[in-house]
């Protein structure tokens, strides 16, 4: 009887799941992601993936979506050309203080709490073709912020007492204590006043202060603080071959899937932006999303960058097809393993990529 029942489950025909907005309340915070492995009589059809996947990453709960969807372009660009291999990747930190928002706010600067892949490409590249250098992610890791304490993913530099301690120096040392291109508080004392910084972060914060004439931005002071002196150096470095970038607006679903497709046979990744729907609730005494009352509920996009590295098409014996991608997310490799692999549904993350409105296809260029 249960060989009968398992037989039967799997000669089922594919069907369609229906969601209702209770499950997509519950279940469906990020609409982008809907996934369906193949079912029943369905099959992969066709399929093309890139071959030089750059390594998984995690943003925490920082608004660097656009850093890391950059820097894994920047990744698998280095990778193909045999610059570097897995070990090498680019760190992340130097692309945040190589991009330099200027956002010039001292509790919130938009270095970590958001920005969008034209930034970064315009910082470093400024539309040409170009050859770039970056310290390796092993000498400057991305876990000297990472923001292991906030529950709420949602970044204030108030709840980081050592980010704090920097913001703070960079802009006493910057509007007060400079004179004649000499920075008269740049004492250890100094700056452990605002923080017990290790010996070798004293030796960052003198460098990076006695420089702050020609630093026009905290994310380029961070930038000084964060990277080691020894990671500067040439022979410490990521070296990428000339690299430039290319933005195409694309807002039709076939021209989309054409494009992707070419670049995956190219063996090349892209890299978009499009909504992830966060939820809140009218009562703010409401702790947990769940309990919402109907009436209370409330969405609100929230821009998210990522990679689509992969295509694949699967049909039921019926004949009836659907289209799937493969998303390269900077959620860590937890997002594949209850994504399945990452292969999420074409319609519902064409539908976010068109609700942000901003639709641009970057990728770099031959």
């Amino acid at each position: 009887m249960i060989k009968s029942l398992v037989i039967l489950m799997f000669s089922l025909p594919a069907f369609s799941l229906v969601i209702t907005e209770d499950m997509r309340w519950k279940e469906y915070e990020h609409g982008a992601y809907q996934y369906l492995p193949p079912m029943g009589s369905e099959k992969v059809v066709n399929k093309v993936e890139v071959k030089t996947n750059p390594i998984v990453r995690d943003q925490d709960g920082f608004g660097t979506c656009y850093l890391f969807a950059m820097t894994s372009l920047m990744d698998q660009s280095c990778l193909k050309s045999g610059n570097c291999s897995k070990d090498d990747q680019i760190s992340v930190l130097d692309v945040l203080g190589k991009t330099q928002l200027k956002s010039g706010n001292q509790s919130e600067f938009l270095g970590l709490n958001g920005g969008n892949l034209s930034q970064v490409i315009d910082a470093l590249t400024k539309g040409e073709k170009v050859s770039l250098k970056f310290a390796k992610e092993e000498c400057a890791p991305y876990q000297q912020i990472e923001n292991f304490n906030n529950p709420d993913n949602d970044f204030r530099i108030v709840d980081y007492p050592q980010l704090l301690a920097i913001n703070e120096i960079y802009h006493q040392v910057k509007d007060n204590s400079l004179k004649d291109g000499v920075c008269n508080k740049c004492s250890e004392d100094f700056f452990k006043d605002f923080f017990p910084f290790s010996s070798e972060m004293l030796d960052n914060l003198s460098r990076a202060a006695t420089r702050i004439t020609s630093i026009n931005a905290f994310e380029e002071f961070l930038n000084e603080v964060l990277i080691p002196k020894k990671c500067q150096e040439d022979k410490s470095q990521v070296k990428l071959p000339p690299i430039g970038f290319k933005q195409e607006r694309i807002t039709d679903v076939d021209t989309f899937r054409k494009k992707m497709t070419e670049l995956f046979e190219k063996d090349k990744s892209a890299a978009i932006s499009s909504c992830t729907w966060t939820r809140y609730c009218d009562d703010p005494s409401v702790r947990y999303m769940e309990m919402c009352p109907k009436e209370q509920r409330q969405r609100y996009c929230g821009g998210h960058a990522y990679l689509l590295s992969g295509f694949r098409k699967i049909c039921d014996d019926q004949n009836k097809c659907r289209n799937q991608y493969r998303v390269h997310n900077s959620w860590g490799k937890n997002f594949d393993v209850f994504n399945d692999s990452g292969w999420v549904n074409e319609d519902s993350l064409f539908k976010a990529y068109k609700d942000l409105g901003n639709q641009l296809v970057t990728y770099t260029e031959d």
